[in-house]
């Protein structure tokens, strides 16, 4: 859907009109299709004149299914078109969307123009000379609709058939079905009598120009190249993946040729680090990310406001907290972004308003970073990220030079006792214009000096700890913020009478529904001002007299009331705020009534039941009511199976199991399963089901992790886990991709793998999970595979059975992102010589007819492959106390395409747990002291040392 949307919103761009576009999706990568949280959509609002948002509610409704039509069907106004995929109304279909009659069928659908069209069988007809499966021709059905549309408002259709024939070039039977379909739709428009209209819309008159459709994310990307090439600064963009914000990393891969370097760090810490480093190095850093991301990066940026150095860090803005929403939008990072860190710790920030503004908002905060140096926060949001508009092309000519001005000689005199001159460098020595530091980047001779996050003295720049320098210091620092207002040009203010009382302030994506319920708003006759903020740290000098002159000011926001509360402490003004946190952007007609009644009020203007204890336990009874939502074909579903198939055997209580997981696909884990369960943060679950173990000895804690999740942000928790052998059973599912942020390398890719943030190819050598769990001394390890069932089954139930920290590394198919990865393993006709099996007291033999065997190699101390009746052949003992037979077995897993792979546990072995040791240590002081606790509070608050006023 996303890209039909896509194709209509280019061929109308195409012909000239102005637009603005919605996309709306599940956080899924592929929800369950005909479920309401499966409805994907794309929103186009497009004009023969200037428009602002993509619009309160459509005229036409196109829906797939049953569940397309009830989850959008609220925003359609009554008389509307409705145009319904009259062969998915089905009772399975109707059920899942939760429709008790078919609405086709009654007077429900009453209120709108509905038109039932059998898209599905039209499209199968129109493509079965190609010979495609049902399925596929089925999925052609797209492009009928968007061929019907084009019909319906005179769309040309030469760019859809070129992007089709281009797309599918290498399958020329979906190219030509895709075509067809679409041609078939234009046709069924043309022919049919059931749409009695059909639409002209003109051309929006537009500044001359050359104009292309442009999303946020992109704009931003190219306004980081933008800045390098304007400042001649190499781009160093060192980040991790993360919704909505992973485009940027996926389009600057593609740039190298502008001197861009991307760096795909192991975590959000490690990406604002390295760019960090790269700022000091003489590169222009760059970082971007989301909201939970810049929580990660606070640090950081804190040490990027001590050391003055450039730094840009974009947050593209979602629904939170925590995980909260990360395919929605929201504006709710504001103050993060102006108080998450320690100390007095200001930095500038800058938001832009529109897609295509993304683009100056990118070289406007390079800009002030390297001007001013100091790390720069770019607040955008997922409305602005993934929605698009028409932009019309910069003259190169015409951007803004950015000086990076690198010092590159000494810069004071200091006059010894003997009255002699020396000269040196200080890093410190501010320029008296825009109190910047001098940037003098390593390799330059002469300049050798030291930074770093302790208080520096002013102007030398070596460590103080004088109380009258730091309060110096944290005031220069903060002067250089606000110096930056002085760079800034007058705000335009949007009062056309000139007589308005009210003005409408806002920031970020919201200039679309504020101007356009503006307009609304004066269309009635009353009068309103708007102005619009790009810079919200520091604040553009003439703000401050703007608010006086007006009675009242409304500010709406995607959030609580952020900005509202800024203004209402620096100006003392009684900001209104007008606040939404649905994830989705403001509609103009609700804004518009809450200005018009601003307007009036100031100028006169007018539960689930629990089962039994004793009750028997079935696989049903640890299956939630959560739908599963997994893509089909994933491997996720064999392991779920798995573990409700055995946990009935575990002899445990509901209650008494806990599931924790991070990030990633496999995350939803705990969702599926009726016991507790947890869904945490990135890379964090060990960390947190540590505290769960440690406090909770009745409890039987897992953690489910994938390896993006436990071997990247997460692998210092994990580590850790195992280190100090907590009770807790560990599933890593490894697909050996990035899935859930679509398709980026993982730690445990192998090395060349192409994928969307390594277009070249990556260049990291992966983590074997294994080994590094051995590593970690992990007292049991095993591997498996998701498609099994039987050896899946054995070595979970192995491994919950296990006390201290069970590592199960569960080789995972991701039919989307990372097809057929394990194939050597699991094809029938190669997996007995890539299989080696690992079985307690058994000869470790493989190969077709156990043809082959593993034995210790006398050379390397490590193991090797020798003939199965080799008389040195392994018997495999997985209890030894010494790892290194188990560690020298996992290194027969390749690191490439796993053409050799051992299966099974490779360690089982017995050693005391930190949470028993911890707890026992509780009890041996609780006996030692014993007596009551209410007394022993008492003495230890007394103490020994007191005395009595009488």
């Amino acid at each position: 859907m996303q890209l039909t949307g896509d194709r209509f919103t280019s061929s109308s761009a195409a012909f000239g009109n102005d637009l603005s576009t919605l996309p709306n999706f599940p956080a899924e990568i592929r929800a369950p299709q005909g479920t309401l949280p499966g409805v994907s959509s794309f929103q186009v609002h497009f004009a023969d004149h200037d428009i602002l948002t993509p619009g309160d509610a459509p005229d036409v409704l196109v829906a797939m299914n049953p569940a397309g039509l009830k989850a959008n069907l609220p925003d359609m106004r009554a008389g509307t078109t409705v145009i319904v995929d009259s062969h998915d109304f089905t009772g399975r279909n109707l059920v899942k969307a939760g429709y008790a009659e078919n609405p086709l069928e009654d007077d429900s659908l009453s209120d709108w123009a509905v038109t039932p069209v059998d898209l599905t069988g039209m499209t199968v007809e129109a493509v079965k000379e190609f010979g495609l499966s049902r399925k596929d021709a089925a999925r052609a059905k797209n492009m009928f609709a968007l061929g019907l549309l084009s019909w319906m408002y005179g769309r040309p259709t030469e760019t859809t058939v070129d992007f089709l024939e281009k797309r599918f070039a290498k399958n020329p039977a979906i190219r030509d079905a895709n075509v067809t379909a679409f041609n078939a739709g234009w046709a069924f428009g043309e022919t049919t009598e059931a749409f009695a209209v059909r639409y002209e819309i003109k051309p929006a008159p537009m500044e001359a120009g050359t104009y292309r459709n442009i999303t946020g994310n992109l704009a931003l990307a190219y306004g980081v190249v933008a800045a390098g090439v304007q400042s001649g600064l190499p781009v160093f963009l060192g980040t991790y993946p993360i919704t909505p914000a992973s485009d940027i990393l996926h389009e600057l891969s593609k740039h190298k040729r502008f001197g861009i370097t991307t760096f795909q760090a192991e975590d959000e810490i490690a990406g604002i680090g390295a760019a960090l480093g790269a700022s000091y190095a003489g590169s222009l850093g760059v970082t971007s990310t989301s909201g939970p991301g810049v929580a990660l990066k606070s640090e950081t940026i804190g040490l990027g406001v001590m050391t003055e150095l450039p730094l840009l860090v974009i947050d593209v803005q979602r629904g939170g907290p925590s995980t909260g929403l990360p395919t929605k939008t929201e504006q709710a990072d504001l103050l993060q972004a102006m108080f998450g860190r320690n100390g007095e710790s200001p930095v500038p920030v800058v938001a832009p308003q529109s897609p295509g503004d993304c683009f100056d908002a990118a070289i406007e905060a390079a800009r002030i970073a390297v001007t001013y140096r100091t790390p720069v926060m770019l607040l955008s949001d997922g409305m602005l990220a993934n929605g698009s508009e028409p932009w019309r092309v910069p003259e190169i000519a015409d951007l803004p030079v950015i000086d990076p001005d690198f010092a590159t000689a000494l810069n004071h005199t200091t006059t010894g006792k003997d009255g002699a001159e020396t000269q040196d460098f200080w890093p410190y020595l501010r320029d008296p214009d825009t109190l910047a530091r001098p940037w003098a980047v390593p390799g330059t001779p002469g300049l050798e000096h030291r930074i770093g996050g302790l208080e520096k003295g002013d102007g030398h720049g070596n460590i103080a700890y004088d109380p009258a320098n730091h309060d110096f210091m944290v005031r220069t620092r903060q002067a250089k913020i606000d110096r930056i207002a002085e760079s800034l040009p007058p705000l335009e203010v949007d009062d056309p009478s000139g007589k308005a009382k009210v003005l409408v302030l806002g920031w970020g994506s919201t200039y679309g529904p504020i101007g356009a319920a503006a307009r609304r708003v004066r269309k009635a006759g009353l009068d309103v001002a708007q102005v619009h903020l790009r810079h919200l740290n520091p604040f553009p000098n003439d703000l401050g007299d703007i608010l006086k002159r007006y009675d009242a000011v409304l500010v709406p926001e995607m959030n609580l009331g952020q900005l509202s509360l800024l203004l209402r402490a620096k100006y003392l003004v009684d900001a209104v705020g007008y606040n939404h946190v649905r994830g989705l952007p403001l509609k103009a007609a609700e804004l518009a009534e809450a200005i018009t009644d601003l307007i009036t009020t100031t100028t006169g203007d007018s539960l689930v039941p629990t089962r039994g204890a004793d009750e028997v336990l079935t696989g049903k009874d640890f299956t939630s009511d959560q739908e599963v939502r997994w893509c089909p074909g994933c491997g996720d579903y064999a392991v779920l199976k798995a573990v409700q198939g055995f946990l009935p055997d575990l002899g445990l209580r509901r209650e008494n199991i806990v599931f924790v997981s991070g990030i990633g696909c496999s995350s939803r884990f705990p969702y599926y399963l009726d016991t507790y369960g947890m869904h945490s943060i990135h890379g964090r679950a060990p960390a947190i089901a540590t505290g769960i173990a440690t406090t909770r000895e009745d409890l039987s804690v897992w953690v489910v992790t994938g390896d993006g999740d436990a071997l990247s942000i997460g692998g210092n928790h994990l580590i850790h886990a195992m280190r100090r052998n907590v009770n807790m059973t560990i599933l890593l599912f490894n697909n050996r991709i990035y899935g859930l942020t679509k398709g980026q390398y993982s730690p445990t890719s192998e090395p060349g793998k192409v994928t969307k943030s390594t277009p070249s190819g990556s260049v990291d050598h992966p983590f074997n999970p294994v080994s590094l769990a051995l590593g970690a001394e992990a007292t049991f390890v095993a591997r498996t595979v998701d498609s099994d069932r039987k050896h899946l089954t054995s070595v979970l139930e192995a491994a919950a059975a296990h006390r201290g920290t069970s590592l199960v590394e569960i080789y995972q198919n991701c039919p989307i992102f990372n097809d057929n990865a394990f194939e050597a393993i699991k094809n029938p006709d190669t997996k007995a010589d890539a299989i080696i099996p690992l079985v307690h007291g058994e000869p470790i033999r493989f190969g077709v007819e156990a043809s082959k065997g593993i034995a210790r190699d006398p050379q390397t101390g490590g193991v090797r492959v020798v003939d199965g009746d080799d008389p040195d052949v392994l018997v495999h003992d997985a209890h030894a106390d010494d790892p290194t037979t188990a560690f020298a077995l996992s290194r027969l897993t390749d690191a490439g395409v796993l053409h050799q792979s051992p299966i099974g546990v490779f360690r089982q072995v017995e050693r005391a747990t930190y949470d028993d040791d911890a707890r026992q240590q509780l009890v041996t002081a609780e006996q030692g002291e014993g007596g009551d606790p209410q007394e022993a509070l008492s003495a230890l608050i007394t103490g020994n040392d007191t005395w009595t006023v009488v």
